[in-house]
């Protein structure tokens, strides 16, 4: 008996040791608060961000995981009142509860960043584009990059030319009957004239760029972008192709392209009283943003 017992404490040993040696940890659990600035690239669904992100996550200072989507959420219990004043009778202020949850929220993406063994993150969420408030009630301080891109490419893009029903438009349950192409068109309009007042009440924490910029003139918005963001010039931001980025969602739409190639007046192909139609819907807000009906800028 005493030596099935040795027997069995030696397995239990040994087990331990082995489960010890080829336990993987792919980000360091052990996290302290980072002292660098929330960083974010707010921009609606296929706008070219990802191609943004490939950018950015090339400087040696900067990483840029796939999307998180998951901070939504946090600010938004910011912003609930119910949730706020529950926090608020357990005795958390309102900074004390920003601090909270706020700390928690970054602190997956300190330690993703830390595991590149870099100083600086910036999150490229296109869902955060829909909450820019609920973002900077977590981040009173962030920093913002706000990318636009021409409608009528962004919205052939999202919904595949009128074929393709994205998650960001069957969450909202179209009604049955409604044109695809102008929901996409009304999403479009909604979130991007959201951006551009959002952009001037943050007024120089937030830096706003053009997807046609960044494919005509990549050194000069780019650079733009990162004196947004306060972080130094690196030339290796314009050879995203020769570094490795992490894959999420997006993987596969901007993999494997090397360079700045716009794409652009896919939405041609549609009839011209399709095209006439979204322009109608969205034309305030793309001319606020210096869009004109032809697909060029002002």
């Amino acid at each position: 008996m005493g030596w099935n017992r040795s027997i069995e404490s030696a397995r239990r040993v040994y087990g331990e040791l082995v489960r010890g040696r080829t336990r993987v940890r792919v980000v360091d659990a052990r996290w302290e608060p980072a002292s660098t600035v929330p960083k974010f690239v707010l921009s609606p669904y296929r706008s070219g961000t990802t191609l943004l992100r490939y950018c950015l996550d090339s400087h040696p200072a900067i990483a840029v995981p796939p999307e998180t989507d998951y901070l939504a959420h946090l600010g938004a219990l910011l912003l609930e009142e119910a949730s706020s004043k529950g926090l608020q009778d357990l005795g958390y202020d309102a900074e004390a509860r920003r601090e909270a949850v706020g700390g928690f929220g970054r602190a997956f993406l300190d330690t993703y960043a830390s595991s590149k063994s870099k100083p600086e993150w910036i999150d490229k969420s296109p869902r955060y584009a829909e909450c820019p408030l609920a973002i900077d009630a977590l981040y009173p301080n962030a920093r913002y990059a706000i990318m636009h891109r021409h409608p009528l490419d962004q919205v052939f893009s999202f919904t595949k030319g009128g074929r393709y029903i994205p998650s960001a438009l069957a969450n909202q349950e179209l009604e049955e009957g409604t044109n695809l192409v102008l929901a996409a068109a009304n999403y479009w309009s909604r979130v991007s004239s959201s951006l551009a007042s959002f952009a001037v009440a943050v007024d120089s924490r937030a830096t706003t760029i053009f997807y046609e910029d960044l494919c005509d003139f990549p050194r000069e918005t780019l650079r733009s972008a990162l004196e947004g963001f306060r972080v130094e010039w690196d030339e290796s931001v314009l050879n995203y192709h020769l570094h490795d980025h992490d894959l999420g969602r997006e993987a596969g739409r901007v993999q494997g392209t090397v360079g700045f190639s716009k794409s652009s007046k896919a939405w041609e192909s549609w009839p011209t009283g399709l095209v006439d139609e979204v322009w109608g819907s969205v034309s305030e807000t793309a001319e606020r943003l210096g869009y004109r009906r032809d697909g060029g800028r002002q």
